[in-house]
């Protein structure tokens, strides 16, 4: 069957459960301007239904296309399209929120991998070594992120730990046993870290964490500053 006939069919069944549609509310008095808005939204349902259709992962509409559906079938077809323009603003509604759910779930899904993927590319991401465009981190002595506002011997322990592993994103424990640092230490350093903007945490519910760009520089330069 052509996509010409297809395109009919959708319109005739959407004219017809129009008409339905509108004798379901059953006015006392004739009005044509009400009949014309329920006819044209019911050929507006009709011509979703191959998008119903595909939501649902049917391949009811491809098989009459390619000449492989049964006789039945383009009735079958019909039937869809005549409830649908029947039953036209749930249809719509519905097949609306279906939609952007849809779309909400693949965005969710492409930021996650982003979220997941994103240690991995700054763990490989050449550290920047421009002395004039980079801020210091580091004073002459050593392990003092100062330029951050981060003072003492531990925390500097705790970016190593992450900055070192062989793993892109590490556990809280892993971490602190890894830096000889207690929990609550490694813990406060790493949400102090976040909050700057050097690291992030990926998973749930557990917590993988990790260093940012901006992190990986500030590790760079406190291995610099040891050698």
């Amino acid at each position: 069957m052509s996509e010409l006939n297809i395109f009919i069919i959708m319109i005739v069944a959407g004219i017809l459960g129009g008409v339905v549609n509108y004798g379901l509310t059953r006015p006392e008095k004739m009005n044509y301007q009400g009949l014309f808005w329920s006819t044209v939204t019911g050929i507006s349902a009709a011509l979703l239904v191959p998008l119903f259709l595909n939501t649902i992962s049917s391949s009811l509409l491809t098989s009459i296309l390619d000449g492989s559906a049964k006789a039945s079938d383009v009735y079958v077809f019909f039937g869809f399209c005549l409830l649908g323009a029947i039953a036209s603003k749930s249809m719509i509604q519905t097949l609306t929120d279906k939609i952007l759910k849809t779309a909400e779930e693949a965005k969710s899904k492409v930021e996650d991998l982003e979220k997941n993927v994103s240690p991995i590319l700054f763990k490989e991401t050449e550290p920047e070594n421009d002395e004039e465009e980079a801020p210091e981190v580091l004073t002459s002595t050593g392990d003092t992120v100062r330029a951050f506002g981060l003072v003492g011997d531990d925390s500097p322990k705790v970016i190593k730990a992450i900055g070192n592993s062989k793993y892109s994103r590490r556990t809280i424990k892993g971490i602190s046993k890894e830096a000889g640092v207690t929990t609550e230490k490694t813990l406060e350093t790493l949400e102090w870290l976040q909050k700057n903007g050097l690291g992030f945490t990926t998973g749930t519910p557990k917590h993988y964490w990790s260093l940012t760009l901006d992190g990986r520089n500030v590790f760079s330069r406190i291995i610099k500053a040891e050698s």
